[in-house]
C-alpha cells in the first residue's frame, strides 16, 4: 500500500540515487547533469516537500514550490525511482488522490514538461492537465507548459 511522508533526508537520498532513466533524461533535457543535487535542490527549496512510499520503500519525491505567499498558483513537480513500475495503478490512483489535496492548498498548479517524455505527459492528461505553449529549454529541448485546476 502506498503511504506519503514528509521527504525526509534520507528518502530523499534514496531518490536521488535511484532515479529512474526518463527522469534524469528530462532533467538533462532540461540542463541538469547532476542528478542527486537536482533532487535534493527541489526537496530543498519547496515548502511541501513529500515522498510516496510503498513497503517503506521509496517511489517518488513530490512538492509544489508556491510563486508566492499569497499566490493561488504553485509550481509543482515529481521525479520518481524505478519503484513506481512495480504499483503503476496503485501509484496513479494515489497521484489523483494527493493531486486534490494539493489543490485544495492552490487551486492551479503548473510546471513544464519534457515533450519527449510520453508518461509523463500521459499522467499528467490523466489528472486533468491541460497544456500550453511550447518552451525551449536551455539545451534546445521543448518543453509543454502545463497547468491543473481544481474542476468546478
Amino acid at each position: 500500500m502506498i503511504h506519503i511522508a514528509r521527504a525526509t533526508q534520507e528518502y530523499t537520498d534514496y531518490v536521488a540515487k535511484h532515479l529512474r532513466k526518463s527522469d534524469q533524461c528530462e532533467l538533462a533535457r532540461a540542463g541538469r547533469t547532476d542528478f542527486e543535487q537536482a533532487v535534493r535542490e527541489s526537496v530543498r527549496i519547496s515548502p511541501f516537500a513529500f515522498v510516496g512510499l510503498n513497503a517503506g520503500v521509496p517511489l517518488c519525491v513530490f512538492g509544489l514550490l508556491p510563486d508566492s505567499v499569497l499566490s493561488p498558483r504553485a509550481r509543482v513537480w515529481m521525479l520518481g525511482t524505478p519503484n513506481i513500475n512495480y504499483t503503476k495503478k496503485s501509484f496513479v490512483k494515489h497521484c489523483r488522490i494527493i493531486l486534490e489535496g494539493l489543490l485544495d492548498i492552490y487551486p492551479v498548479l503548473y510546471n513544464a514538461v519534457d515533450a519527449n517524455y510520453p508518461q509523463a505527459i500521459r499522467l499528467l492528461q490523466f489528472l486533468g492537465a491541460t497544456f500550453g505553449k511550447t518552451v525551449i529549454s536551455p539545451t534546445g529541448a521543448p518543453f509543454l507548459l502545463f497547468e491543473i485546476r481544481r474542476k468546478k
